[in-house]
């Protein structure tokens, strides 16, 4: 008698992230986009980086045009920070926090209404190893880690491109990846500059 081989729980739990995109998004059209921000109680708003890039302290709220409410958001499922989404039931302003509507903004205004059709899912790889202070030193303990996190999702509409990433730009255009942060890039040049495409050239 054989034994099944048991599937390594690491790519179950991958397969089940995949799954859940394929079921909760392809297929949907978005009727409407909202951000979710830290309220710093000033009149300027602080998203838009620039033109064809926008900059989320916390949520984007999708609203599909079957009247579901799915959020993305900066997640620690596979580890610190990656991309999770949730079903949420309404729309509410938490204390401290505002929700600001994009729905007009030129580059969603462009997708609104069109079907999403693919999302490819880029994954971030690193090492991580413990270590223990002896006499003032650092030692290493224990096997390092393999890491994978969903860094960023490129989300296709009919033809049409965006990508939504754990990834902080900084004041000066300086790069924060795996951040507690969401970046949303209209622009393939800038996937490309940010190496969003291909995370290990970030290292």
């Amino acid at each position: 008698f054989s034994k099944a081989r048991k599937m390594n729980p690491n790519i179950t739990k991958e397969v089940n992230y995949h799954n859940r995109i394929i079921s909760t998004f392809i297929g949907q059209k978005i009727e409407a986009i909202f951000y979710e921000e830290i309220n710093y109680e000033e009149n300027k708003e602080y998203w838009e980086f620039s033109k064809i890039i926008h900059s989320i302290d916390m949520n984007v709220i999708m609203k599909f045009s079957n009247g579901k409410l799915i959020q993305l958001f900066w997640d620690n499922e596979f580890e610190s920070y990656g991309i999770g989404f949730i079903e949420i039931f309404e729309l509410e302003t938490k204390e401290g926090y505002k929700l600001i509507q994009v729905s007009d903004n030129i580059n969603w205004k462009n997708i609104i209404g069109k079907t999403i059709s693919a999302i490819k899912v880029y994954w971030d790889e690193s090492e991580s190893q413990s270590l223990q202070k002896v006499f003032n030193y650092l030692i290493p303990i224990g096997r390092k880690t393999h890491i994978r996190l969903p860094l960023t999702w490129e989300i296709n509409f009919e033809g049409e491109n965006l990508w939504i990433s754990t990834l902080e730009l900084r004041e000066n255009g300086n790069p924060y990846y795996c951040a507690d942060h969401l970046t949303i890039m209209f622009s393939e040049d800038d996937a490309n500059k940010y190496s969003l495409k291909n995370p290990q050239n970030n290292k």
